[in-house]
């Protein structure tokens, strides 16, 4: 029988803990399971994840709205689809999403962090660019105007 490892780092994403419940969860084995490799997860039925996972109330593991919003919300916290699968829901991690170790999970979220900063710096950057070069425009236009 197979009893489900129970992540209790309460610095951990909620996020994550519930996709890591889930994906373990043997009664739910035919709508979401562990892959082969035991490195990434395949969901076999989206509808009936989305009826039988998502649901609204307390008892949710997961607080995604929709199934829709529950895969942008993977790409978010560093899932990624697995390349060459037959499957089209196999999601997993290079690293970090594996069964029976979820302790991992916290390097996963501190790199998706890490991603996020990046991205969030970068985009200032060129917005910072792009009003620095609009003001040059504006300069250049009013002294044209003279």
């Amino acid at each position: 029988m197979n009893v489900p490892v129970t992540v209790t780092d309460y610095s951990l994403s909620s996020f994550y803990k519930g996709v890591y419940a889930v994906v373990d969860d043997s009664s739910l084995d035919s709508v979401v399971s562990w892959s082969k490799k035991k490195r990434s997860f395949i969901i076999w039925d989206p509808i009936e994840f989305q009826r039988r996972v998502l649901p609204t109330g307390r008892e949710r593991r997961i607080r995604s709205l929709n199934f829709s919003m529950f895969m942008a919300d993977l790409k978010y916290y560093g899932f990624i689809r697995v390349k060459g699968s037959k499957h089209r829901y196999h999601i997993g991690h290079p690293k970090y999403f594996v069964r029976g170790k979820p302790e991992l999970m916290k390097k996963m979220q501190e790199e998706a962090h890490e991603k996020r900063m990046h991205k969030f710096e970068q985009d200032r950057a060129m917005r910072k660019k792009a009003k620095a070069r609009a003001m040059e425009l504006a300069d250049a236009l009013g002294d044209l105007a003279l």
